[in-house]
């Protein structure tokens, strides 16, 4: 038998994180925005799956993917339809990457967001927690926004 003990949740998230990094900063780089780790990694013993969300502007969707993008509606628009395709595949890049470790599945999605004027962070919901994956410098994410 081990003497190990089992790692805490909020271990195993940074295990992860640490793990996970050279991902994340690509795919903050890529889009645009931080990236998070939230829901049942940081709080469960056995997480059903990883939680991934990328903070960006309304406008930044919109660039991506189109007007509509994160308009909840019966009827989807293109750009919503664009949107989802692009979770999806991350989504399944992702599980089929990191295969069981440290879920059997991962759950990427993009989230608009109002970023604070005074650190210039995504301002997350209160109460939920919440852990940055990438290390991008935030004044990177400023780049072709009037700035060379």
């Amino acid at each position: 038998m081990s003497d190990e003990q089992p790692q805490t949740p909020q271990q195993r998230a940074e295990t992860f994180a640490i793990s996970f990094r050279t991902n994340a900063n690509s795919m903050a780089m890529a889009y645009g925005g931080p990236l998070y780790l939230v829901g049942s990694m940081l709080t469960s013993l056995e997480p059903g799956d990883v939680d991934l969300r990328l903070q960006l502007t309304r406008e930044d969707l919109e660039e991506w993917f189109g007007k509509g993008a994160d308009e909840y509606a019966i009827e989807w628009s293109p750009g919503r339809w664009a949107r989802e395709r692009e979770q999806l595949k991350q989504s399944r890049r992702m599980t089929r990457r990191w295969r069981g470790y440290p879920a059997r599945r991962f759950d990427f999605q993009f989230q608009t967001t109002l970023f604070s004027d005074v650190d210039g962070l995504p301002i997350m919901r209160e109460g939920k927690p919440s852990m940055r994956l990438d290390t991008v410098p935030l004044s990177y994410f400023a780049a072709g926004r009037g700035e060379p």
